[in-house]
């Protein structure tokens, strides 16, 4: 079976663009399949340029599941139903802080539309991409964006396109969002970004240090280290497709289930009614 993303898919997705950052973002937003090929690729690249740190960051991301690539490809798309999904969380958490809970009310009341509006509007891209549509992926989809709206926090992630794998809240305090936010900070980091604030220039300048001898070089890490280091990240990653492969296969088994049970269903029906019509034509 062909595993590469359709032609379309790569194009729409820009997976073509330059940059360290739309290069990270394009690692998300690409087919989950080609996803390991296409880091290490760029690893690979940034180690023979010289930057072997930034190829260690990169070659540490992992590849999102497959809801986790259905909220990214909603992100990069900027689909107006998850953008007003997102502003709907904001002004949700506003009201829920400030006690007013007649606002909660009334914007609650749309909230299962919306949220089905979002779903609807995803599947209908990813058909226009010509990707496959996972009916359990998309239950995980749901529960991201009912985590998205009730934590801040969660919503950045949704927005961030670079979501690893899928969110959950479960009613009671906050999202676990320890792992998901360590990926997204581990991402920015291979995409060159940095989120600390920029220094300032004082306003009475300092005089200048003297100037220290410049340190020993570091040590090279030990090959054997780094060696043990890739063969595990290559065993993670075998894993890693093993389950996306058995999460296909599984949303195929279902769906082959589902109508296997409508059938049985309608053989059923046609059974008893010809039994019925056999019946009343008998004397």
């Amino acid at each position: 079976m062909d595993r590469r993303p359709p032609r379309r898919l790569l194009a729409v997705l820009g997976l073509g663009l330059t940059g360290p950052d739309a290069r990270v973002d394009a690692l998300y937003a690409g087919d989950p399949a080609a996803f390991v090929a296409a880091r290490d690729a760029l690893a690979k690249e940034l180690r023979a340029g010289g930057d072997r740190e930034a190829a260690a960051r990169v070659k540490a991301l992992r590849r999102p599941s497959v809801a986790a690539w259905y909220v990214n490809i909603a992100a990069r798309a900027s689909l107006v139903s998850l953008r007003e999904w997102l502003a709907l969380g904001a002004s949700m958490r506003e009201a829920q802080a400030g006690l007013d809970m007649a606002a909660v009310r009334s914007l609650s009341a749309g909230r299962a539309a919306l949220e089905n509006r979002v779903i609807r509007d995803l599947t209908a891209h990813l058909r226009t991409l010509g990707a496959s549509v996972s009916a359990p992926a998309l239950d995980e989809v749901r529960g991201t964006l009912r985590a998205a709206l009730a934590d801040a926090a969660a919503a950045e992630l949704v927005a961030s396109g670079r979501l690893e794998r899928a969110l959950s809240y479960g009613g009671f305090g906050e999202v676990d969002l320890s792992a998901a936010l360590a990926a997204m900070a581990q991402a920015r980091a291979a995409a060159g970004e940095d989120d600390a604030e920029p220094e300032r220039e004082p306003d009475h300048p300092e005089p200048e240090p003297e100037q220290e001898p410049e340190p020993e070089p570091e040590p090279e890490p030990d090959p054997a280290l780094v060696a043990a280091v890739d063969e595990a990240r290559e065993r993670r990653d075998r894993a890693d497709d093993a389950v996306a492969r058995a999460e296909a296969a599984l949303a195929v088994a279902q769906r082959e289930l589902r109508e296997a049970k409508q059938e049985l269903r309608d053989a059923k029906a046609a059974l008893t009614a010809a039994e019925r019509t056999l019946a009343e034509q008998t004397p």
